[in-house]
């Protein structure tokens, strides 16, 4: 890799510069494909998490490989055996902080009608702290104190309704 390759994709993840492919082999790519591709990734890596939350293969490896398990869940207060970082209840958590991340550039990027303004570039560039927002938010879910399962899944079914109808109109 060259050191211009590497700038650029400094520049995609940490300023104002949309990602490219940086082979000279592979065809350009358009920003507003590089951005789709990447709020694409985010969704992914959030939908994998909540797969490897809801094995209880990956919590039973946990609880045999991780020395002090207990004492770090009881620390952390999830639970005795961690219960509150894995299931259904993780997961609607998970979700929960992936949405409000994908809300709020939902209404960052309301009316915008060129590439070159202020608010476009936080929408095509800044990947880095982007992702940091995400992780921070799909993990400050879980400081929310305990409601009824059944509430956050109303909610979810909710807003997706509420996706689904608002899909012809975008």
């Amino acid at each position: 890799m060259s050191a211009q390759c590497c700038a650029g994709q400094l520049a995609c993840c940490c300023g104002t510069a949309g990602c490219s492919l940086c082979c000279g082999c592979c065809p350009k790519i358009r920003q507003s494909r590089s951005t789709r591709t990447m709020y694409a990734l985010y969704f992914i890596l959030v939908v994998l998490l909540c797969c490897v939350m809801m094995s209880k293969t990956v919590a039973n490896e946990m609880k045999e490989h991780i020395p002090f398990y207990e004492d770090i869940c009881k620390g952390i207060k999830a639970g005795d055996t961690c219960e509150k970082l894995v299931g259904y209840s993780a997961v609607y958590r998970v979700c929960f902080g992936m949405a409000c991340f994908f809300f709020i550039f939902c209404l960052l990027t309301l009316k915008i009608n060129s590439s070159k303004g202020c608010r476009a570039h936080i929408h095509n560039g800044f990947w880095f702290f982007k992702l940091l927002l995400l992780g921070a938010m799909c993990s400050g879910a879980f400081f929310i104190p305990d409601q009824e399962t059944f509430l956050n899944g109303t909610n979810g079914v909710f807003g997706w309704y509420l996706f689904i109808l608002s899909l012809p109109v975008l």
